[in-house]
């Protein structure tokens, strides 16, 4: 591999003046060795084998031609792929086809393509307080890492079942843990359950293949999640399910652990952003429109108001 890549870089042959058959030759081996340089820039530049794609560390195209696969491989939870369509790369739990759980831009690291988290995203508009917060499903880490971003003295904890998913966040989607953000490799329902902790701000975007797991559903669950509220806090749930029964039931069990709920659903995505807490602020709009004055996000959140409303009874 080095000695193909040190022979690009030097001054090569012209391939123009030779005759038709050693041209081809030529064309040939030079496309060969183009080829596999491309091959290297496209391998992981690190991380262990439970995070190197199935398919002999290579990267497998699939039907599409501007689609590619690289990685592809079952944890003890879930079959985790990794696709790069065009200029972003996206996580999917079971296969290509399901519900995208995090995207990234392979061209701007700040961009935030994903639309639920760019909602959830403006629900911190709702609270001043954004000194610590808790995140309940890892994904690819485009939530924490956005506020890692904007929010530098923020302390973030991350609970997340599946050791792999944290792999592939690291090694695939830029996720980096420090001194103020650290994975926490637990059940997020038992988590919960442990904790004294208290959280500023806590979301919930544990949602599988199959949708929300049934210990995170529960109205138990969401009762100890209101206990491990700061004052003053928020919490903010992804409820996207593609059954409307159990969104609805989702969506009152919420309700009813906090004194007040609203929500919002996003325009394309159709996910239901909900947030909740105890002293939520009465203008939407022009919390929204402070948090752009603010700064902070890299997207503005203040065209979002019009989508809230409060949380059916």
């Amino acid at each position: 591999m080095l000695v193909a890549i040190a022979f690009v870089h030097q001054p090569g042959p012209d391939c123009a003046v030779m005759r038709p058959r050693e041209r081809r030759l030529c064309g040939a081996l030079l496309a060969g060795l183009i080829g596999l340089l491309g091959f290297a820039r496209e391998c992981p530049a690190r991380g262990d084998d439970a995070t190197r794609p199935a398919e002999a560390r290579g990267v497998a195209k699939t039907a599409a031609s501007h689609e590619r696969v690289v990685f592809d491989r079952k944890s003890k939870w879930n079959r985790i792929l990794v696709i790069d369509r065009k200029d972003e790369r996206s996580l999917f739990f079971g296969d290509g086809n399901g519900d995208t759980q995090s995207t990234v831009s392979l061209r701007d690291p700040r961009a935030v393509p994903m639309e639920y988290i760019r909602h959830a995203g403006g629900a911190l508009a709702f609270t001043p307080k954004r000194g610590s917060a808790l995140v309940v499903g890892l994904g690819g880490g485009t939530y924490p890492m956005l506020l890692r971003r904007s929010f530098p003295a923020m302390t973030i904890d991350v609970v997340e079942l599946d050791p792999m998913v944290r792999a592939v966040a690291r090694d695939y989607f830029g996720f980096v843990e420090d001194g103020s953000m650290r994975v926490h490799i637990a059940d997020g329902a038992a988590f919960i359950r442990r904790t004294r902790r208290r959280w500023d701000i806590i979301f919930l975007d544990a949602y599988g293949a199959a949708g929300v797991p049934a210990a995170l559903a529960t109205g138990a669950f969401f009762a100890g999640v209101a206990r491990r509220l700061a004052p003053g806090g928020l919490v903010i749930a992804n409820v996207s399910e593609n059954n409307p029964n159990r969104e609805r039931v989702l969506i009152t069990r919420i309700r009813n652990a906090f004194r007040e709920c609203i929500l919002q659903r996003t325009p394309t995505s159709d996910n239901v952003i909900v947030v909740a807490g105890f002293a939520l602020p009465k203008d939407i709009e022009g919390s929204l429109r402070q948090l752009d004055r603010e700064g902070a996000l890299p997207f503005p959140v203040a065209p979002m108001a019009p989508l809230h409303r409060s949380c059916p009874k």
